[in-house]
């Protein structure tokens, strides 16, 4: 009886494990099926997030029911990308389109491991669906099959890729002056330039900066201080930045002494010599800060004794912290006595924070009503008669204006957001949602809100992502896109850098970030975030599992339980160390499984990363390490088959770390600024997928040895930053790189210089950038400067073009994509015809000892129609510049002349340029032509109102 029972559990228990066993075949044998089905659904959970977005703004259960279907739709994206890599695809290609059944019956257990989990997706979204219905959610969304077009990357966006913002600021003259007033002031030692969020404060004090020459200060420093800031980040900056000025201060020095040589001025020389001798020790005290020798209070004391010397400006932006411990000028070590000649300024929102710094405060206040609408103006309706709007339009638009509370940086956001708008419903619908601002809360932040809302659902990820770099960090264009590709914001295809550039234009447009440096320039596009929009963006990101200080990631707390499954941990917040990082590692509560960005970005005080920390982090798509102090990588980041972006700048490390070649989807490498790398390997033609590699050279460093060949294979390459070092880089390793978008490149050889003329250039028909310098030696003097290549013209996307040392030819000017061109050294007696390229923005002319006069096209009507930026620089000989007549140039605004002895007379017709801004004239032979209250600068005025002449 007993052992009747006993064949009947067993049977049983037999039974059931012969199911559970059939269940799990199945799930590798239906692996293919349940592979498409994931991908179909992958598009439709797309598709009800996309409708979705607009409609979750005010809905509370919606919102948090989207966030469960993107975080399924994360891991779905995640699976299909693996198995797109480990079929031997790439995670270039579309993981829908990859071969699934590549996979062979030697891989059961990774089919069974992607099986169980495309299992538990599905349970997952079983279960958002009847929480949907049990809310009612499916009745309320709109449902699509299909993506929403806005994610194809066919974007269309209003304003020109060129932004022009704040080229004509509104009402900021007076306050300069007032500024300049105090900072001359000499009972004024400190000055406190206090105001509100967004009313202008960092504005007006950039203005301020720029305004001030040597003649005044001899150093100038800015720093720009975060609400965490670090003491010892801060001095070692400000010692840097001490240094270089009294580098170049002490080669100005010897240049001058070098002058004296043979004449009888000993006292001249003998001070020249002093301020030179003091020079030298101002920048080895700051070297000792700049390496960390000694405590903040040496450090202190070393700026104490640079600056009680020198007249100097110092800009504290953005101070936070009001206690008397953190005095920062105290901290710092400022000279701020009676005898000292240094001057601070500090911009800060809080009175308070100025209590111990005896500072004289200076209020910035919100606009006037009329300085208000003419901003306004000038954003909202750029393209219209005088900035103004239509009859139908002003009332409404001045309601609108009303309720931007006359802050400088809501009304920017608000009127660029409704740019080249014509329809009365939008503008009321703005009106409205302005009008249900709480104004018992921070009413900027909510206005800010309003314009992240507005923003179309493929660029609010985009603008969240920006939270990835720290307060008034420079943001390179080129990173910022590939941080937005590797996270899959912007579609695949090979036009990602374009789409991404799409995408930056649009938020730019939008006064969502802003363009630092020269606007017209196209070789180093950088950006900065307003600090308001910056804690915006992190507000956006916390949403998406964003991680941002180290209490959230090391301190077991109910932030960490609740999020234990974080997608993006960034810590270039704050500073952090070895021991944090391994008490991360160490917490039960953190896990890497899901996790697809990993930032320590800036934090020098990490020697190590421990392999603990990304063992378990199969799908992470960014590794940014740079600014660490770290020399090697763990082993395991070999195996982030997902990796995409790889950022070792400014590390320890001494070679590029084999175990990155496993790295068979990365797309970005930076190894630059690396002081102890010295080579690079062989096997970096493995990485078949890189398009951006940057191996630029610390200052004054080079490589050993030469390219490794196998540069050569990287065809799918498009930017290769390498400047600095001449001899490293060959013209043959270009002519596999088919697909190169940016490079310089330097003809040292008479073989090279053939294999120009034959047209190898021919074969980059993709380049955007180029720079070109012609070093054979007798082929870069006056008159023996070789010519190019017409087969050049195939290049039909250049829009940045570098010659220096070669023959300029007329078929320049077929080039008809070109936007800037800087011709070094060229030697024409007659330029050609370039007034009649569409497209140039940017025109410099440097260093030519033969043109006497620039030709007549150049001034006549129709002539440089977009051309907004025109430099001539060193040009010997050059008596005439052409006459101005009215339609030439008509969107300048930058004209300079530099150094240009022979030239007497100020160009004809140049009150006719009507959007000049600024005309400077530097070592010509024109003297006294601008003088304030003089005929010619009162013609120029009447014009140009908002001209300054230099």
């Amino acid at each position: 009886m007993a052992s009747a029972l006993v064949d009947v559990v067993v049977e049983k228990l037999v039974g059931m494990l012969l199911e559970e066993i059939n269940k799990e075949v199945s799930l590798v044998s239906n692996f293919r099926n349940d592979f498409n089905w994931l991908s179909k659904k992958l598009t439709n959970v797309r598709g009800y997030l996309t409708d979705a977005d607009a409609q979750s703004a005010n809905n509370a259960s919606v919102k948090s029911w989207l966030l469960d279907v993107a975080d399924i739709a994360w891991d779905a994206e995640d699976i299909l990308e693996e198995c797109a890599v480990q079929s031997q695809g790439t995670s270039n290609e579309s993981p829908q389109s990859s071969c699934v059944c590549a996979f062979s019956y030697s891989q059961p257990v990774f089919r069974y491991i992607m099986a169980r989990r495309i299992k538990e997706v599905k349970d997952r979204m079983k279960s958002v669906m009847e929480d949907a219905a049990e809310l009612k959610l499916v009745e309320y969304l709109t449902y699509s099959e299909q993506p929403s077009t806005s994610t194809s990357g066919n974007v269309n966006w209003r304003g020109s890729p060129i932004i022009e913002s704040d080229s004509k600021p509104v009402a900021i003259e007076p306050k300069v002056e007032e500024v300049l007033r105090l900072i001359d002031d000499s009972a004024t030692p400190v000055i406190a330039v206090v105001g509100m969020g967004g009313v202008g404060k960092t504005f007006l004090m950039q203005n301020v900066f720029n305004k001030i020459n040597k003649d005044k200060f001899e150093m100038k420093i800015w720093l720009s201080i975060s609400q965490t800031y670090s003491l010892r980040k801060l001095q070692a900056v400000m010692a840097l930045r001490i240094k270089l000025q009294a580098e170049e201060d002490l080669k100005e020095k010897l240049r001058a002494l070098e002058d004296l040589k043979g004449e009888l001025q000993a006292d001249m020389a003998s001070h020249i010599k002093s301020q030179a001798d003091e020079l030298s020790k101002i920048m080895s005290k700051a070297e000792v800060v700049i390496c960390g020798q000694g405590s903040e209070v040496n450090a202190a004391k070393c700026f104490h004794e640079c600056l009680t010397s020198i007249s100097s400006l110092i800009v504290l932006d953005d101070v936070w912290r009001a206690t008397r411990e953190d005095n920062l000028i105290s901290a710092l070590g400022l000279p701020t006595g009676n005898n000292s000649q240094c001057k601070v300024v500090v911009t800060t929102r809080s009175k308070h924070v100025c209590t111990n710094m005896h500072a004289r405060v200076y209020e910035v206040y919100p606009l006037s009503e009329e300085e208000s609408w003419e901003l306004f103006c000038a954003y909202a309706f750029p393209d219209c008669d005088q900035n103004q709007p239509s009859h139908e339009l002003e009332g409404i638009a001045r309601q609108v204006e009303r309720e931007c509370a006359r802050l400088p940086l809501a009304v920017k956001i608000v009127a660029a957001s409704l740019a080249c708008e014509r329809s009365s419903t939008e503008w009321e619908s703005k009106l409205g949602q302005l009008k249900a601002v709480s104004y018992t809360e921070d009413p900027i932040m909510q206005i800010l809100k309003l314009s992240y809302d507005s923003l179309p659902p493929h660029l609010k990820p985009c603008f969240a992502y920006l939270s990835f770099f720290p307060e008034d960090a420079k943001i390179e264009y080129r990173y910022l896109i590939n941080l937005w590709v590797a996270e899959g914001y912007v579609p695949q295809g090979e036009d990602q850098l374009d789409i991404g550039w799409r995408y930056i234009c649009h938020l730019q447009s939008l006064c969502l970030i802003e363009r630092l440096g020269d606007i017209y320039g196209q070789g180093e596009r950088m950006f900065k975030v307003h600090d308001l929009l910056l804690d915006l963006a992190i507000s956006m990101s916390k949403e998406s599992q964003c991680v941002f200080s180290a209490e959230e990631a090391f301190q077991k707390g109910p932030i960490v339980q609740a999020n234990s499954r974080f997608r993006r941990i960034l810590m270039a917040k704050k500073s952090i160390g070895d021991g944090d990082v391994n008490a991360m590692a160490s917490n039960r509560a953190y896990s890497a499984s899901r996790l697809r960005t990993l930032s320590f970005s800036k934090n020098g005080g990490i020697q190590n990363i421990p392999e603990i920390l990304l063992r378990s982090a199969k799908v992470v798509r960014v590794l940014d390490l740079s600014g660490t102090g770290i020399s090697s990588l763990p082993e395991c980041v070999g195996n982030l088959m997902l990796l995409r972006v790889l950022n070792l700048r400014e590390t320890k490390i001494s070679e590029v770390p084999e175990c990155v070649k496993n790295n068979k989807s990365l797309r970005f490498l930076d190894v630059s600024w690396c002081q102890n790398l010295e080579r690079l390997p062989e096997w970096i033609g493995e990485l078949n997928c890189l398009e951006y590699l940057d191996i630029r050279p610390t200052r004054g460093k080079k490589f050993d040895g030469s390219m490794p060949k196998g540069i050569r294979k990287l065809v799918s390459l498009q930017v290769l930053r390498i400047n600095g070092d001449n001899e490293f880089l060959q013209l043959e390793h270009f002519v596999n790189l088919v697909n190169l978008r940016q490079v310089r490149i330097d003809v040292r050889h008479e073989a090279e210089l053939k294999s120009i003329e034959d047209g190898i250039l021919a074969t980059l028909v993709k380049m955007r950038t180029l720079g070109i310098i012609n070093d054979v030696e007798g082929h870069a003097d006056e008159g023996h400067l070789p010519p190019l290549s017409d087969k050049m013209l195939a290049m039909k996307d250049l829009e940045y073009l570098y010659l220096a040392s070669f023959a300029v030819p007329n078929w320049i000017c077929g080039l008809s994509n070109l936007k800037q061109l800087e011709l070094w050294n060229c030697h024409c007696v007659e330029y050609p015809a370039l007034e009649m390229m569409p497209n140039l923005i940017t025109l410099d002319l440097n260093s030519d000892d033969i043109c006497k006069a620039l030709p007549k096209g150049f001034g006549k009507p129709g002539g440089f129609r977009q051309l907004r930026y025109f430099k001539i620089f060193s040009f010997s000989v050059l008596e005439e510049f052409p006459e101005l007549e009215d339609g030439t140039m008509p969107c300048l605004q930058i004209l300079e002349l530099y150094c240009c002895p022979r030239l007497k007379k100020v160009p004809r017709g140049l009150e006719l340029l009507r959007r000049l801004n600024e005309c400077v004239f530097v070592e010509t032979g024109v003297r006294d032509m601008f003088e304030e209250g003089g005929e010619l600068w009162n013609k120029i005025k009447s014009n140009n109102p908002n001209v300054r002449m230099k």
